[in-house]
């Protein structure tokens, strides 16, 4: 009796050992090509911005260009976020932004630069909506003009580099832990300032600004 409990005991945890192996391989695989399934569900998502932004009836919309401009910039993000990973999991190759204190910052810029940029680009979009609202004397509404255009989006991307100017200044290469923070205190200082409250109050305030103009709008033709 005894015996048998034994050997029901011991298969039971050679089960679950076997069970518990397949799980961790299924799921390491899962994990390895993850990140090439998120760039390609972001490609989609790209080609359609894509076709849509580049519609002749919106291909001189001014939102419509700094929208392509943001998504120009999520997929290049994307790309250096999905595939360095992929093929690091599936073949071991890495990027050598560990082997330099120089590759270390650079690296650190890139992967603050671009995601601010695109968010930046989100703003220029919500701007030009609240410009396009804006009385026809005011001189906010200049940046609507499709020769403006180049202009702001050359300004979009040298305040989005020096709002992340911060990010390689603060890392460097440490030996042991690698590229990391060397001022992890100011670091989350700095992110909370500029990417916790500046960039959502900016936004909220230009949405607000947008809708008030739209009622003032609104409510003048129905005056007359």
């Amino acid at each position: 009796m005894i015996d048998n409990n034994i050997t029901t005991t011991v298969d039971l945890i050679q089960t679950s050992k076997s069970v518990s192996n397949d799980l961790n391989f299924v799921s390491q695989n899962i994990l390895v090509y993850l990140p090439l399934f998120f760039f390609i569900f972001g490609l989609l998502g790209f080609i359609g911005n894509v076709f849509t932004y580049l519609q002749p009836q919106l291909r001189s919309n001014t939102c419509c260009i700094y929208s392509l401009c943001g998504s120009f910039i999520d997929i290049i993000t994307l790309s250096l976020d999905s595939f360095p990973n992929y093929f690091s999991g599936k073949y071991g190759i890495t990027l050598p932004w560990s082997t330099s204190s120089g590759l270390c910052k650079f690296s650190i810029f890139l992967w603050a630069f671009l995601p601010y940029l695109a968010i930046s680009f989100l703003y220029m979009a919500i701007i030009d909506r609240f410009a396009i609202t804006c009385d026809h004397t005011s001189s906010i509404r200049r940046i609507t003009q499709l020769r403006i255009v180049p202009r702001m989006i050359g300004l979009t991307i040298l305040a989005s580099g020096l709002f992340t100017l911060d990010a390689p200044l603060n890392h460097d290469l440490v030996p042991i832990y690698g590229c990391v923070s060397v001022n992890p205190t100011l670091t989350s200082i700095v992110y909370i300032i500029f990417s916790g409250l500046l960039q959502p109050i900016t936004m909220i305030t230009f949405v607000l600004l947008t809708y008030r103009n739209v009622r003032r709008s609104r409510g003048r033709v129905v005056s007359s």
